[in-house]
């Protein structure tokens, strides 16, 4: 008796012959880019530094509230207009047939992007020195010195050398990347997730299913590309990159194009489009961590967003495609 497939596609996904509907995409992008801006100069005139010492509690809430929620705005208008169902609807369509690959393959890839950053860090950071890449702390400290320069908004790169004013009752060093990885985990399931949700939408769901005639390969790179952009309202306001605000646009492409093809594999693997918007939420929720656990560091270069990160991501996606390609392939001979 023939088995069922492992992981069978959601019954929103078209099929890889159409070609893509450059009109639909155009419109998708259009709204979504001027959305963002829009958000962005409010923020500008509100005075927001979105710097990661300086920016404040209530514009990250902007960001979250306003700005992540525009490809998912955006893609729900783009369908209409192309009278396509909307994916949406789908979202939960067999979650519970899906939903032991889909955790298993979260906390997997999740894990495994935490554990690479980790070593990345100490090979070209601690042992090698590699200008920029900072180095991971191993002492209480460091941690101390760290966290009290970032309190007091010193920049990142002077924080190692910042003297510490007070003690912080902060967990032993070892527990902290437990904590680290464990809080990810627990964000990407929860609110970070939610949030993500909104982006994920837009991306891997109705752009990439527009644009999957183009292949895996081809379709991932214009998304890298688009989704890099899609930043680049908030990063001339030092989001992410600070002070390297100009810069930090080409490098949010650079990182964003492997982070898609680990993203769009995960919604393939699991048949699940909350596969990449928990993932997404629980590389957001590491990035403030590694504000903590490495000093001296060119967010250019370091981790989470640097190009180790993007090396990071990267080889996380090589492997996973790697691994997942003939399971894909038994499933659908199955």
């Amino acid at each position: 008796m023939e088995s069922a497939p492992a992981a069978p596609a959601p019954a929103s996904q078209v099929a890889s012959t159409r070609r893509p509907d450059w009109r639909l995409v155009a419109v998708f992008y259009v709204i979504c880019f001027v959305w963002v801006s829009l958000v962005a100069l409010g923020l500008f005139l509100a005075g927001a530094n979105m710097s990661p010492t300086g920016a404040q509690l209530v514009f990250q809430l902007a960001v979250a509230f306003l700005y992540m929620p525009a490809p998912l705005v955006s893609a729900l208008i783009a369908e209409r207009v192309g009278k396509r169902r909307p994916l949406i609807r789908s979202t939960f369509e067999g979650f519970g047939r899906r939903l032991p690959r889909l955790l298993l393959t979260y906390v997997a890839l999740s894990a495994a992007v935490f554990v690479t950053f980790l070593v990345l860090a100490i090979v070209f950071g601690n042992v090698l020195h590699v200008p920029g890449v900072g180095q991971l702390i191993g002492s209480q400290t460091e941690l101390n010195r760290n966290l009290t320069a970032l309190m007091s908004q010193v920049p990142n790169g002077q924080s190692a050398a910042a003297p510490a004013s007070r003690t912080l009752n902060m967990p032993p060093i070892g527990l902290l990347y437990v904590v680290a990885l464990l809080g990810g985990l627990s964000a990407g399931l929860t609110i970070n997730g939610l949030f993500a949700y909104g982006e994920e939408y837009g991306w891997r769901g109705f752009l990439m299913n527009e644009l999957r005639s183009l292949g895996p390969v081809r379709a991932n790179l214009l998304i890298g590309v688009l989704w890099g952009l899609f930043h680049a309202p908030i990063i001339l306001m030092g989001f992410n990159y600070a002070p390297h605000r100009f810069l930090g646009i080409p490098m949010m492409v650079v990182l964003c194009t492997p982070f898609s093809f680990l993203l769009w594999r995960a919604r393939q693997f699991t048949g699940s489009l909350l596969a990449p918007a928990i993932l997404h939420g629980a590389f957001n929720g590491y990035a403030g961590f590694f504000l903590l656990l490495v000093v001296s560091r060119d967010p250019i270069v370091s981790l989470p967003v640097g190009l180790l990160g993007a090396a990071g991501l990267a080889l996380v996606a090589l492997a996973f495609w790697k691994w997942s390609d003939g399971r894909l392939a038994e499933s659908s001979a199955a």
